[in-house]
């Protein structure tokens, strides 16, 4: 119970940031640089185009593209500024997630001009401007969620609506998760450098050859084999890939591009991080595509039990690959984790493969990295299927 306490503890709430917001003393102005050359407006000042052009500004991110109050656009702006439009709505249900990435890209180009300076404005400039500003300082200045913010409100009183801060936690989850990921293969290169990478990747697949060369005498292997197998044969970290015949791994910007999805023909979707505050895409969003949707709503959480949905989700996939040119797309947040945990319990339970067998197959395929809770309750399944298959 304590190391569970411990785990929670790691996780922040919108609560938690909801406080850090409140700690704010400044009065809202209608323009702050809230970084070097990079400002937060109204959309009074937005539209001021004298007074933007004294300023300096180069580039302009208007989040609040097409709504009531918003008339900038390209032919407002003219040839004098660099503009770039989102139409967001500041409520409860609008992914703004979608565009966190090609705003902060566009901050980052606006700043890496000749003299450039960028505004990033909605009407008021407390919601959906500081919560694209708040992604790219997360995204390019590598800072945590809680640590942008406290830069932030040092410079202007912002207030992200409580969708946003969820859609916010998500992407710091997803890039702390690829930090260590990141820092797990630094290491193992460095030891592949020196040689001593290369003495153990040989030792992994001995160990492990010597457990699957005869069925019968196969034993799971313990957790560090098996993240020695996950090193062994990188595959790629592309939006969505192909692991499996009809299977696809991918990550949360392949789950909402529909055209993408239809382009490839997939069919199903079944999406490991259903829910409100993970990547909350549901039936509705697929209406009209004829994809069939099922959502498991799972935290990438190592004391987050994923194994009550492994027989569930491996009958959908089932489903699906066993439909005439069915498709199905298997998403989480960043493709890593939960969605690989359960491609991976398919293969185990249906294609009869050993945990080894499995994670070897899509490995090739795709980089995945499944937590070490996920790993274990794997472990157990593979465990169990192997009992079942000596028993017969």
């Amino acid at each position: 119970m304590a190391a569970e306490r411990n785990e929670r503890k790691e996780y922040l709430s919108v609560k938690d940031l909801e406080k850090v917001l409140d700690s704010c003393t400044l009065d809202l102005h209608q323009i702050d640089e809230v970084w070097p050359n990079l400002y937060i407006s109204n959309v009074r000042i937005a539209q001021n185009r004298k007074e933007l052009q004294r300023l300096g500004i180069t580039h302009i991110l208007n989040a609040a593209h097409s709504k009531r109050g918003s008339i900038g656009d390209q032919r407002f702006y003219g040839t004098s500024f660099v503009y770039c439009g989102i139409p967001a709505d500041d409520s409860s249900h609008f992914d703004l997630d979608v565009y966190f990435k090609p705003a902060a890209d566009f901050i980052h180009n606006g700043l890496k001009a000749v003299d450039g300076k960028v505004l990033v404005h909605c009407i008021m400039g407390m919601s959906r401007s500081s919560s694209l500003v708040l992604a790219y300082l997360m995204l390019y200045k590598h800072m945590s969620l809680r640590l942008a913010i406290q830069r932030l409100v040092q410079k202007r009183a912002i207030y992200p609506n409580r969708n946003f801060l969820a859609l916010l936690l998500d992407l710091d989850l997803q890039l702390k998760t690829k930090r260590k990921t990141c820092i797990l293969l630094n290491v193992f290169w460095s030891l592949r450098k020196s040689g001593k990478a290369g003495e153990e990747m040989h030792q992994s697949r001995d160990s492990i050859s010597e457990q699957v060369g005869e069925k019968g005498g196969y034993e799971t292997p313990p957790t560090s084999e098996l993240h020695r197998l996950l090193w062994i044969k990188p595959g790629t970290s592309s939006h969505l890939d192909e692991v499996r015949p009809g299977i696809y791994i991918g990550d949360m910007y392949a789950a909402k591009d529909r055209h993408l999805l239809q382009t490839l023909n997939i069919s199903h979707v079944l999406n490991a991080a259903h829910g409100k505050y993970n990547v909350n895409t549901g039936a509705s969003f697929y209406r009209g595509t004829n994809i069939t949707y099922h959502g498991v709503e799972a935290f990438d959480m190592p004391s987050f039990d994923m194994s009550p949905f492994f027989y569930s989700a491996a009958n959908f996939i089932k489903t699906a690959v066993s439909t005439p040119g069915g498709k199905v797309f298997v998403h989480c947040a960043m493709g890593l984790s939960r969605s690989a945990t359960l491609v991976l319990a398919y293969l185990m339970i249906v294609e009869k493969m050993t945990l080894v067998e499995a994670i070897t197959a899509v490995a090739q395929y795709r980089n995945i990295c499944p937590n070490m809770g996920f790993l274990e309750q794997l472990r157990t399944l593979d465990t169990q299927l192997q009992n079942q298959h000596n028993a017969t």
